[in-house]
């Protein structure tokens, strides 16, 4: 018997019908396609906040692809690797099935400091980027994993790098990340940033972008553990090492917005994507 989940997320994660998704998706101008992208990052609020950018990251990539790997987060430093282990998972779009052979041949090859756990509960970080993924490639297999903000990331994503190129798959793999979360609802307001808020937390933002965008992972790690400059900084960290160790240019930042650019408050998050392709 087939091991499906449907997913059912929170209201306001994504639309909530299959017409919706549709309509949303169509709205979002059609990127040139970059046959050469190997690994992308974007953020996971919610479509409301950062569906375009989702989206438009994912129209830069191939249409023949064989599958997707979703790398997320919510894992702190030092957390435990989390699995999926479904064999598909039920969109309001579609039925994506999971590439099994290209996930458990990662997981066979993880050291034993990872000690891989199954996925119990909705998570955003990989649910709102393949819900997506479902709404524009309907034909793509899927792998996914939540990977720890620590130096593991990094050993992660060269596991999956040397596992890919074993397979002779098309694979494509996206690290989800959102950035500063800033303000009272977040508990974070230095001194320093109280005169320009959005301009203190923008500057900071680009550090991280840039730090990923140039293969710097102990950077990004380190700007996201101790300076609070992401959420998730493991799972893009894994998707930008799968790139370097496949050989791609640095990466380019293609957007950058903050939820207060919607919706007003003194509380915000800041959202970034990035692509890295061969040249």
């Amino acid at each position: 018997m087939l091991n499906t989940r449907s997913r059912c997320l929170p209201e306001g994660w994504y639309p909530s019908s299959a017409e919706e998704i549709r309509h949303f998706v169509r709205g979002i101008p059609d990127e040139e396609v970059r046959a050469g992208v190997s690994a992308g990052m974007v953020p996971h609020a919610g479509w409301a906040f950062c569906g375009a950018m989702i989206a438009r990251t994912i129209k830069c990539m191939a249409k023949d692809l064989h599958s997707i790997v979703i790398l997320g987060g919510h894992n702190p430093p030092g957390g435990r690797l989390i699995r999926y282990d479904e064999d598909a998972w039920d969109f309001p779009t579609t039925r994506l099935y999971r590439d099994v052979e290209i996930s458990d041949s990662v997981n066979s090859r993880l050291s034993a400091e990872y000690k891989p756990v199954a996925e119990s509960s909705a998570d955003n970080t990989v649910e709102v980027v393949l819900s997506m993924v479902a709404a524009i490639l309907p034909e793509v297999q899927w792998a996914a994993w939540r990977i720890p903000s620590d130096e593991r990331s990094l050993d992660f994503g060269r596991v999956l790098a040397e596992t890919v190129e074993k397979s002779d798959k098309s694979v494509v793999v996206i690290g989800s990340t959102d950035l500063t979360h800033y303000g009272p609802n977040y508990g974070f307001m230095p001194e320093e940033s109280r005169s320009d808020p959005r301009g203190w937390v923008k500057k900071r933002d680009y550090e991280i972008l840039r730090a990923l965008a140039n293969f710097d992972g102990i950077e990004a790690l380190e700007a996201a553990n101790k300076q609070k400059s992401a959420c998730s900084a493991g799972g893009a960290v894994g998707a930008m090492e799968y790139a370097k160790v496949l050989g791609t240019g640095a990466g380019t930042i293609l957007d950058y917005s903050l939820s207060s650019d919607l919706y007003p408050s003194s509380s915000f998050v800041a959202y970034g994507s990035i692509i890295w392709e061969f040249a």
